[in-house]
């Protein structure tokens, strides 16, 4: 049984996913693309390729690595299935990565108890968004809420996203990783991060005490 059989296949790329059995997928990885340009792409090939020998399926945007000079068939050739449009991705995928921000129309196809991971300005966030994270319970991180170097940047996702994927408990796994909880704004849609909060006119809980109170 094929993950995304409705897709297309072309002779150019792969569209359709590696012939993988579901029961085998630990999780779904989704990559969009970015609209502006000059951004650092999240992961490397070779950290996709790990993520795919370790069962995660892997889908990327096409034209993801256009500024890097990385081709649709390169990412096809490290285990990742390319598709069109962002929207798709994130139907099917767990965990979903853009470095921008991602926009109003991709934050309302979010679905249920989803984690995202994207740069996060306080300031860009309005009420009507943060009251749709609660809706769905969203998990989300920003990436620049850890001042981390460009540089780093892969390196850095790279353990965001082994951490949770295939979390069976979430709470544990954000006491044992520093990052998770320097970069969690909003932990299964209560938001965690006072300025969002406050710009978006909406109350913020302490993350330490969400995940430290066994009650």
């Amino acid at each position: 049984m094929l993950l995304f059989s409705k897709l297309e296949h072309t002779p150019e790329t792969q569209l359709s996913p590696t012939e993988v059995e579901l029961n085998t997928v630990k999780s779904t990885l989704g990559f969009l693309s970015s609209e502006t340009s000059s951004v650092p792409l999240l992961l490397s090939l070779k950290q996709m390729e790990k993520f795919v020998e370790e069962h995660v399926a892997v889908l990327v945007q096409r034209g993801l690595g256009d500024e890097h000079e990385i081709s649709d068939y390169q990412f096809s050739e490290y285990g990742a299935d390319i598709v069109e449009d962002a929207l798709p991705i994130i139907a099917l995928s767990d965990i979903v990565l853009k470095y921008d921000m991602f926009s109003l129309e991709e934050i309302f196809c979010l679905k249920e108890k989803q984690i995202i991971i994207s740069m996060a300005p306080p300031k860009l966030f309005t009420k009507e968004m943060v009251q749709f994270l609660f809706e769905k319970k969203i998990t989300a991180m920003g990436i620049n809420f850890l001042y981390v170097e460009k540089s780093l940047i892969q390196n850095t996702v790279k353990q965001l996203v082994s951490s949770v994927i295939g979390s069976g408990n979430l709470k544990q796994i954000i006491q044992l990783n520093p990052l998770l909880l320097k970069s969690i704004y909003c932990f299964k849609g209560e938001i965690c991060n006072r300025a969002i909060a406050e710009n978006a006119g909406v109350p913020w809980k302490d993350l330490v005490e969400l995940c430290w109170n066994w009650n």
